[in-house]
């Protein structure tokens, strides 16, 4: 069974800040997959993110494809780009992705270096 979008993204955070949750939450049981990345995690953070994206996005009932935890990456990163891997076409909701970063992200980006320099 597929996972919404909100749920991956939901499992992405979770993966970064608290990977043995993230795992628990994927699949709300105790078992070796939670001990392994209680273990990981307490023997190095990042080794704890690995493990828990590992089981989230290719085992147990995830099973995302490389390319959506791609598409989805990028939609966090870079939405236009999220949009475009997506449907494969540049269409209206590419143009929409595209207009919305140029009106909040890049503004927003422009302010804080220039108070950045005035200081």
């Amino acid at each position: 069974m597929a996972r919404s979008t909100l749920m991956s993204v939901l499992l992405v955070v979770l993966g970064i800040l608290l990977p043995p949750l993230a795992v628990f939450v994927d699949e709300p049981k105790i078992n070796d997959e939670f001990f392994i990345s209680i273990l990981l995690t307490i023997c190095g953070w990042l080794p704890g993110i690995i493990h828990a994206f590992w089981v989230i996005f290719f085992g147990g009932k995830g099973q995302l494809k490389m390319m959506d935890v791609l598409i989805l990456v990028c939609c966090i990163l870079l939405p236009p780009l999220g949009v475009f891997l997506k449907q494969q076409k540049i269409t209206i909701d590419f143009l929409v992705a595209l207009i919305l970063c140029f009106l909040f992200w890049f503004p927003a980006i422009i302010f804080a270096i220039e108070k950045k320099r005035t200081r």
